[in-house]
C-alpha cells in the first residue's frame, strides 16, 4: 500500500492550506514544493513531504506517484503547472485536480484531461457576488 493516496504539488497558500486540510483528516498526504524552506515550515504538520521540480515523469515517479494517486496542482505558476500535468497524463494518472489562475490557464489544462479545475479568484467573486444578490 503507498504511504500516500493524495499528493499536493505547489504548497503555497492554496496547496499548504489544502494539504494541512487533508492532513488533519486523516488522509495520506504527500506535499511537494521546490522552496525547501516551504517544505521545512509544514514538516512539523505533514508527515509525507518533498522538495522536488516535479515537472517530469521521471521525478514524479521517484516521489511514488502512481495512476492511483489523486494530485493536486497548486502552484501559480503556468509553465510549470502545465508541464507538470503533461507530465502526469504521460504516467496515466488518472485523477488530476488543479487551480488554473486565468481562462487560458483554464482551458489548457482542459485539452490536457485534468479532471477539476477551480479558478479560486474567479469562484470566489461569483460567490460574493450570489450572497449579495441575496440581500
Amino acid at each position: 500500500m503507498a504511504k500516500f493516496d493524495i499528493a499536493v504539488i505547489g504548497l503555497g497558500r492554496f496547496g499548504a492550506a489544502l494539504a494541512l486540510r487533508l492532513e488533519g483528516h486523516g488522509r495520506r498526504v504527500l506535499g511537494v514544493d521546490i522552496d525547501e524552506a516551504v517544505v521545512d515550515g509544514l514538516a512539523g504538520d505533514i508527515e509525507h513531504l518533498a522538495i522536488a521540480e516535479a515537472r517530469d515523469e521521471d521525478t514524479l515517479r521517484q516521489l511514488g506517484i502512481t495512476r492511483d494517486t489523486i494530485v493536486v496542482l497548486g502552484m501559480t505558476n503556468v509553465a510549470a503547472s502545465l508541464m507538470t500535468a503533461t507530465a502526469l497524463n504521460e504516467l496515466g494518472i488518472r485523477e488530476v485536480w488543479a487551480k488554473a489562475g486565468s481562462r487560458q490557464h483554464y482551458e489548457a489544462l482542459t485539452r490536457l484531461g485534468v479532471t477539476r479545475i477551480i479558478q479560486p479568484e474567479r469562484d470566489a467573486g461569483l460567490s460574493m457576488a450570489d450572497d449579495l444578490l441575496q440581500r
